[in-house]
């Protein structure tokens, strides 16, 4: 780990943890190791096994994917009971809910579980979302995107550079991105995972760009907002 990066790396993970944690700790927590448990068809979500010290943080952070597996379980039972009233109008089908769980992060004390969600209730296609759950696993805590976008002079420094990024990525041909829609993350909001040198600001299906761009993930340096607190 080069010198710079061990110094932001410090200073994000001092400015998330509920107390003082002495920087040299940050790779002194293992990656969780964990497996994958089917709910239903379609429907899977990850259990830790180990990494975790304290094993009632590790049951915290499993009860969170399990109740979002269970969510997406609830909603295809009621998709699959409202088929069966619709394919009597010829309804296209089946209708469902499913969920597929990836874990994005998993390093230096940091956790990030992805969950796309997709749905179909007829029409063209089915419809995606993404939902990550970002934890600190010495302390359980989870991140919000306000939590590390810390003020406002911060949030318009993340702004701008995804507002740059698009125009990039769009004069390339690569996202036909909808340059006049997007406004502006939401620090509440807004879904995000961490990386290797940063964060990553998630975009849903319609939100920035047309369906067959799908969802989109763009990355955010750390030192694009963090060492302006410098």
């Amino acid at each position: 780990m080069n010198i710079k990066r061990f110094f932001m790396l410090a200073l994000v993970l001092c400015l998330f943890s509920w107390g003082s944690v002495p920087s040299a700790q940050a790779d002194n927590c293992p990656p969780v190791q964990y497996k994958m448990q089917r709910l239903s068809e379609g429907i899977t979500y990850p259990v830790i096994q180990s990494g975790i010290e304290d094993q009632q943080i590790a049951d915290q952070i499993n009860r969170v994917f399990r109740k979002h597996a269970e969510k997406v379980k609830k909603t295809d039972e009621e998709y699959k009971k409202q088929y069966e009233h619709d394919q009597l109008i010829s309804a296209a089908g089946p209708y469902y809910a499913h969920t597929l769980p990836s874990v994005l992060f998993n390093k230096e004390c940091l956790l990030s579980v992805s969950f796309v969600d997709e749905s179909y209730t007829g029409g063209a296609h089915g419809m995606h979302h993404e939902t990550v759950y970002n934890f600190d696993t010495r302390s359980g805590r989870r991140f919000l995107l306000k939590d590390v976008i810390r003020s406002t002079h911060e949030e318009k420094l993340v702004n701008r550079y995804l507002k740059q990024q698009m125009e990039k990525l769009k004069k390339e041909g690569r996202y036909d991105f909808f340059l006049d829609a997007f406004k502006g993350v939401d620090l509440k909001k807004s879904q995000f995972a961490f990386n290797d040198h940063g964060i990553e600001i998630i975009f849903q299906e319609y939100e920035v760009a047309p369906y067959s761009n799908g969802i989109i993930h763009l990355k955010v340096p750390y030192h694009v907002f963090v060492d302006h607190q410098q």
